[in-house]
């Protein structure tokens, strides 16, 4: 129970310091285009996933896996389950990192 006033204020901290605007970009979130949360200036995105009922689910049965995401449909019914990304972000590069595949891109030149 003592411990109670220290969790209190760490919490108060963490807050503050994701809030705060000198923190240079290290801190953020956002919900769109997805939900996502930055953190020592690298960011976590978690699409929402997706349920259709009905008609416009199609008629087929379908099923898929991939670094995107699960999908599933059965005739009437369509179910979309994306997986997070992380992107790890380096002076020169910029680094998707998925459930089964690593996407590198370079940084162009601003000149």
């Amino acid at each position: 129970m003592k411990y109670t006033h220290i969790k209190s204020y760490l919490l108060i901290g963490v807050f503050f310091a994701i809030a705060s605007n000198a923190n240079a970009g290290l801190f953020g979130g956002s919900w769109k285009p997805s939900p996502s949360l930055k953190l020592f200036g690298q960011t976590v995105s978690w699409p929402i996933p997706s349920l259709c009922l009905g008609a416009k689910a199609g008629v087929l049965p379908d099923a898929g896996i991939s670094p995107d995401g699960i999908n599933f449909k059965i005739p009437y019914f369509s179910v979309d389950l994306p997986f997070p990304k992380l992107t790890i972000q380096t002076t020169n590069s910029v680094t998707d990192v998925k459930v089964g595949s690593i996407e590198k891109s370079k940084r162009k030149d601003s000149k």
